[in-house]
């Protein structure tokens, strides 16, 4: 067995998310010349997550956050970064991104482990995986915030994604006054029982300027 090579080809295989730009970023239409890719939203979870437990006594673990975090989007060097606009179900999503992870890993020692790691990530079980789904959706939301107040999201293109929002749709609408509140306003459901997470999106809506 070749060690050098297992790590080589892993690291190649993850470095492809340096080149893949964020999808919802790109059908929501951000009028930007360069748009945050997948690698740079893992670094955004990283530091959310750092800086949170900086403040916060988190009963956590901590190293299996930042692990965790770091290797949660692997599925999507192969399946892409799908939004809902895909129209895939969670179970669809969740299954193909559990083969895509086998490959990307494959030979590597600890395979089964970082396998069982993105298994716990999806499930959302644990403290420590529920923890990192919301740092995960937040990144995002707090990206799109800066996006807005960079006056490159629209409100009008923010209006497109009311169909996938279901039954919420007209909450979602009546709430929202500038673009980014459309992404805000759909996953505060996903906050309202941890009050650390619920204090901060609230904040991060109510940012007036960079």
């Amino acid at each position: 067995m070749n060690k050098c090579r297992n790590i080589i080809n892993f690291y190649l295989f993850a470095n492809k998310l340096k080149e893949k730009v964020r999808t919802g970023f790109i059908e929501i239409g951000i009028n930007k010349e360069r748009i945050e890719s997948v690698a740079e939203h893992i670094y955004g979870c990283l530091i959310l997550a750092i800086a949170i437990d900086s403040e916060y006594k988190l009963n956590l673990d901590m190293y299996k956050v930042l692990k965790m975090l770091t290797l949660h989007e692997l599925e999507e060097i192969l399946m892409g970064d799908l939004t809902l606009r895909s129209g895939m179900t969670t179970e669809e999503k969740k299954e193909k991104g559990r083969l895509c992870v086998h490959e990307v890993t494959n030979g590597l020692l600890k395979q089964e482990e970082i396998k069982k790691l993105l298994d716990e990530f999806n499930d959302h079980k644990t403290e420590e995986s529920v923890f990192c789904y919301q740092i995960d959706k937040m990144e995002c939301d707090f990206q799109a915030k800066i996006y807005d107040l960079q006056g490159v999201f629209s409100y009008d293109k923010a209006m497109e994604d009311l169909p996938f929002y279901g039954d919420r749709a007209d909450e979602i609408k009546s709430k929202s006054k500038t673009a980014s509140d459309f992404w805000i306003e759909y996953d505060k459901p996903r906050f309202e029982k941890n009050e650390i997470f619920k204090d901060l999106i609230n904040e991060i809506q109510n940012i007036k300027e960079l």
